[in-house]
């Protein structure tokens, strides 16, 4: 995550990350828990040219332990730390959202659509509807903030989140991936959307007795999610706040 990107000067790799303990991605990602609190996994190259194995686990315990010693209680725990060759891979908990927010210098706020629009998050104009984990149509800022007052999820980076609720909004830059889960990875929602593509191609290249040819619903959302999120976010690389709404 960024954090390391510029203090540990290492370059951010999109492979798989199997979680530990209860926690399981395949990306860079971010569980928020009911209680507030986030595990988060990172898997990153690490350049030795820059770095041993050694210097890089005694610069994270150092950070961690800086950041711990101004805090009433640990707030940063590093619970796991592996590196295979020029991999590393790196989970910690954070007691808040708000620790993970300030210590990897990044948006991560966590709270309901009230507290976000006091804190003058701008939110787009346009959210994505959900249902049971699929998009089933969009809705203006307005009916979202004119509606009920629910949960929202808003961060910065690129990666897979978990949120303690039943996913009802989101903003155009993401791919729904479950009731509770979603991703706003530019590599992820592309290979998403070439697998419903092939799907919808194979669908429709079988011969039924009635002629009719039924494609699973919400098979092509991801090719349009995708369109959207460029349009979105502009120029290549750029990348704006995410939001995610939960009940």
């Amino acid at each position: 995550m960024k954090k390391w990107k510029t203090v540990l000067a290492v370059v951010l790799a999109a492979v798989c990350l199997t979680g530990c303990s209860q926690f399981k991605a395949e990306h860079n990602a971010a569980a928020l828990k009911k209680d507030g609190s986030v595990m988060a996994a990172v898997l990153d190259t690490l350049d030795k040219s820059y770095y041993s194995d050694e210097e890089l686990k005694a610069t994270i315990d150092e950070a961690v332990a800086d950041y711990n010693e101004g805090s009433e209680e640990t707030a940063i725990v590093v619970k796991k730390f592996e590196t295979s060759e020029e991999n590393v891979q790196l989970y910690m908990n954070y007691a808040s959202a708000e620790d993970y927010q300030k210590f990897n210098n990044v948006t991560f706020y966590a709270g309901d659509l009230q507290g976000a629009y006091d804190n003058n998050y701008e939110f787009p104009d346009t959210f994505q509807q959900v249902e049971k984990g699929k998009v089933t149509g969009t809705v203006t800022k307005s009916d979202i903030l004119s509606g009920l007052n629910y949960y929202v999820l808003i961060y910065s980076e690129e990666m897979d989140v978990e949120v303690p609720g039943k996913i009802v909004y989101v903003s155009p830059d993401v791919s729904v991936t479950g009731k509770k889960t979603a991703t706003n990875i530019d590599e992820v929602i592309e290979q998403q959307a070439e697998a419903g593509t092939e799907t919808a191609e194979g669908k429709e290249s079988e011969i039924t007795e009635e002629g009719k040819i039924e494609v699973e619903e919400g098979v092509l959302e991801t090719e349009s999610q995708t369109e959207t999120s460029k349009d979105t976010d502009g120029e290549a690389g750029e990348h704006m706040l995410t939001y995610i709404i939960y009940e």
